[in-house]
């Protein structure tokens, strides 16, 4: 494997209203999915009257869906999504869709955080460990917030000898799946998330890192390089160029043109 990894944003089609189609109807409840928290507003516009505010996490009822109307449709900070019409608390109004998921909300102090003072060596290689606690969350953050719904499917060759491949395939439920792989080159976890719109993915990867309490430099790039991925169609988004640490993004085409889109994380061997 190359020493020089990079941290790669893959998906196969435009960030369009395909993409974004909705994965969720009336009547449904939803999480504020943004570290910023999202504006209620009194009309679907940026310039509209703001009628709340919602943080982090708040829960909010879906009224109204218009992902058929293009004049809802909209990219904001990079995420694209609709305007919904939506219940918050008491308040009735409209909110972007780019920053609202029906997926749980990473929890803070996921994992447990150890004081230690870095090597001139770790200092040197900083985005292999910060990329590992990224990964840390992720793999916590499936352990505390989804269960598995069968018995696990397990590979090991460690009797090679040269090097061993390890691979841990897990359903869980709502029909996501968790990948675990790992060997002498690299470890990677992986997460396939069926209905899920790629602005969540996006999101979710920017909570992980939030929670994964990253030093600042590094979790501005990765933050920056999420809102600057290209809408443009293509097969694969060279985003960051760091050593030993990439994430990709991947999307898996349906016959039933179910949104499949799957997340990884990747630690090459340090």
């Amino acid at each position: 494997m190359k020493k020089s990894l990079v941290l790669l944003f893959v998906f196969f089609f435009a960030e369009s209203t395909y993409s974004q189609q909705s994965t969720y109807k009336t009547g449904d409840t939803l999480n504020v999915f943004t570290i910023g928290g999202l504006k209620l507003r009194e009309k679907p516009l940026l310039s509209s009257r703001v009628i709340s505010s919602m943080e982090l996490g708040s829960k909010i009822v879906v009224l109204d869906v218009f992902e058929t109307d293009d004049k809802y449709f909209q990219t904001i900070e990079g995420f694209a999504g609709h305007w919904v019409k939506i219940k918050y608390d008491t308040l009735e109004g409209f909110a972007f869709d780019g920053f609202l998921s029906s997926l749980p909300i990473p929890r803070e102090n996921i994992v447990k955080k150890e004081k230690k003072i870095k090597t001139k060596e770790e200092i040197e290689r900083d985005s292999y460990y910060q990329g590992h606690e990224i990964e840390r969350v992720l793999e916590e953050y499936i352990k505390t917030e989804f269960y598995a719904n069968c018995e696990s499917f397990e590979y090991y060759n460690g009797s090679d000898g040269e090097g061993y491949q390890h691979l841990k395939i897990q359903h869980l439920n709502r029909g996501f799946t968790q990948i675990y792989y790992g060997g002498w080159e690299s470890r990677g976890t992986e997460l396939l998330m069926p209905k899920v719109r790629l602005s969540e993915i996006k999101n979710l990867i920017i909570l992980l890192a939030y929670r994964s309490e990253i030093e600042s430099n590094f979790f501005d790039e990765v933050k920056s390089a999420i809102k600057k991925t290209p809408a443009q169609e293509r097969a694969t988004h060279r985003i960051l160029s760091h050593e030993l640490f990439w994430i990709n993004i991947k999307h898996y085409p349906s016959d039933t043109n179910e949104l499949k889109w799957s997340l990884e994380l990747i630690c090459a061997s340090a």
